[in-house]
């Protein structure tokens, strides 16, 4: 009932709905909501190129759902993979700031190849574009 009536909460509380009837409408709420119309009127909120795909026939309305919450997962899986990545490789890096860290570089004690001055320059251009999404989504 919390989910699909919660208006009703306090009405069934203080007595002036009962509990059969609250039950009913949170049913009622709960169906409508799962009507294909109202299914499908959400994907084209969140997804329209799959909404277009199941007016079209291409895709069933449960197909379309499965993709979207597939598509929605992986996005999840990249921002967490990318997120750790950035949280493993920044840090050190602004530590290394102002200290000898960069004088100090042998390239024969490389693990994975020598760095070379191209690779800085990549290096470079990654933190700018960083930098310029992490203004864009106004973060700290």
């Amino acid at each position: 009932m919390l989910q699909h009536a919660a208006d009703l909460v306090d009405p069934v509380i203080n007595g002036a709905m009962g509990l059969d009837e609250a039950y009913a409408n949170a049913r009622e709420n709960k169906a409508k909501a799962n009507s294909a119309e109202v299914q499908l009127n959400r994907l084209r909120e969140e997804d329209p190129e799959l909404a277009e795909r199941v007016v079209e026939g291409a895709l069933t309305l449960t197909g379309a759902w499965a993709e979207r919450t597939e598509r929605v997962e992986e996005d999840k899986r990249q921002r967490r993979v990318a997120t750790r990545l950035l949280d493993e490789l920044v840090p050190p890096l602004a530590q290394a700031r102002g200290t000898r860290t960069f004088a100090r570089y042998d390239p024969a004690f490389a693990g994975s190849g020598p760095i070379t001055r191209e690779t800085i320059a990549h290096a470079m251009t990654a933190l700018t574009e960083m930098d310029q999404v992490w203004q864009e989504r106004d973060l700290p």
